[in-house]
């Protein structure tokens, strides 16, 4: 069922609700929908709306509401990429299935072995295809948010903001041989949804300086097996051993 994005909360009591502007051209232009097909209208609680389409004009879609429940489908952690700039198609892979694996925010950082430069700050451009992949993304595996594309940042001013604002902050590093990404996560509690930063180096990995540098400011370094990751898998590999600790074990 198509999914809209609603960037408002909408009333429980809602019976009829008109979709405007950039939403309503998407549904009529794009995916052609007409009235009597289904929607999913994600409102900004989190509430997904099963709405029914009853007309279609330029601009403007009318629904009518049929039923509403809290959208569950949120991990039970709350995570954030810090992605180490990589050449095109590899980003775009990592925020796609990083979005699919549960990422709240995702945040382009810039490494010493970044090949790709992005001034930290930057906006528009990529950032904006970046932010309608994440968008498409969570439309396609039922999120109840759209996760945020961030700025981007340097790797140290990131660390710094990592350790802030998580509970736990990832390094994983292809040099790190005790750190056990296991052992970790086993003592974390997902009942308290704890927030969880992820370090993810470019297509050249951290150098050892970088490793170095996380470790001082309180990020802990882990290895991620014994195979050598590329960057555009290495996010949604923890991701991935984050939903299977906090979800399916």
């Amino acid at each position: 069922m198509t999914r809209l994005f609603i960037d408002k909360t909408i009333a429980p009591e809602t019976e009829m609700y008109e979709i405007e502007g950039e939403q309503a051209r998407y549904l009529s232009d794009v995916l052609r929908m007409r009235a009597g097909e289904k929607i999913v209208l994600c409102d900004a609680d989190s509430y997904d709306f099963i709405c029914v389409i009853e007309s279609v004009s330029k601009g403007h879609v009318m629904v009518s509401v049929k039923d509403r429940h809290p959208n569950t489908n949120e991990p039970k952690f709350v995570a954030t990429v810090y992605q180490g700039l990589a050449k095109g198609e590899r980003m775009d892979l990592s925020i796609q299935k990083s979005v699919e694996l549960g990422v709240t925010r995702y945040v382009p950082t810039s490494c010493s072995r970044s090949i790709v430069k992005m001034k930290a700050g930057e906006k528009g451009g990529k950032l904006d295809r970046w932010q309608a992949i994440a968008l498409e993304a969570a439309r396609q595996c039922g999120r109840g948010i759209v996760p945020v594309l961030e700025s981007p940042m340097d790797l140290k001013k990131a660390l710094e903001q990592a350790q802030k604002e998580n509970d736990l902050v990832l390094f994983p590093w292809e040099e790190e041989k005790d750190g056990k990404l296991g052992v970790i996560l086993d003592q974390l509690d997902f009942e308290k949804k704890p927030k969880i930063a992820v370090f993810i180096g470019p297509e050249g990995g951290f150098s050892e300086e970088e490793a170095k540098m996380a470790e001082d400011l309180g990020a802990k370094p882990v290895t991620l097996g014994k195979r050598i990751l590329r960057t555009e898998t290495a996010a949604p590999a923890v991701l991935a051993m984050l939903v299977y600790r906090s979800e399916l074990n």
